[in-house]
């Protein structure tokens, strides 16, 4: 929406690092990843492109954040290896998938130019979802937060302890469209 583009390759993060090898496949994969991106209509998200930590697979991911608290609140990572992507929510520091329908994971086989169209459109549903904050003030000044897509209740983090009363939250905030 602003212009910039989307999954640049940023290279490692340490200095002393060699710079990544991305095959043709990857980089077919990149450029029609790139090219659908370019057309979406979602605001920015932290996303980043490298290799997976066994460096097996080209890994692309973005993430969902909440720029008042500077909190993330998911990531969602593709690896890609060659023929075929798995696709999911991020499950640990190594970008490991859970790899559960319930989590929107797929695997799925093609042509570098396919499964970089059907990964765009899986990132694009991902951050076009509503995402909301609900809080719950305390009188010792530590508000219980929840972070849910707005458009199916499921939760992403909550901070402190929920009421377990069931009461609703004193404030309810959009923190995507």
């Amino acid at each position: 929406m602003d212009g910039a583009r989307w999954f640049e390759d940023e290279g490692p993060a340490g200095d002393d690092e060699e710079p990544w090898e991305f095959s043709e496949a990857d980089l077919s994969f990149l450029a029609a990843l790139r090219a659908r991106a370019a057309a979406w209509r979602v605001p920015r998200a932290p996303h980043h492109v490298g290799r997976s930590e066994d460096e097996a697979s080209l890994l692309v991911r973005v993430g969902l954040a909440d720029e008042e608290y500077h909190l993330v609140l998911g990531e969602w990572a593709v690896h890609f290896y060659g023929a075929y992507v798995l696709a999911g929510k991020v499950g640990d520091q190594l970008y490991n998938l859970h790899e559960s329908p319930a989590y929107g994971s797929f695997r799925a086989t093609g042509t570098a130019e396919d499964l970089a169209g059907r990964c765009a459109d899986w990132f694009e549903r991902l951050l076009s979802r509503p995402v909301v904050r609900e809080e719950w003030p305390s009188e010792d000044g530590r508000h219980a937060v929840r972070w849910e897509f707005a458009d199916t209740g499921e939760p992403l983090v909550s901070r402190y302890p929920l009421p377990c009363d069931g009461s609703p939250p004193a404030h309810r905030h959009r923190v995507r469209p």
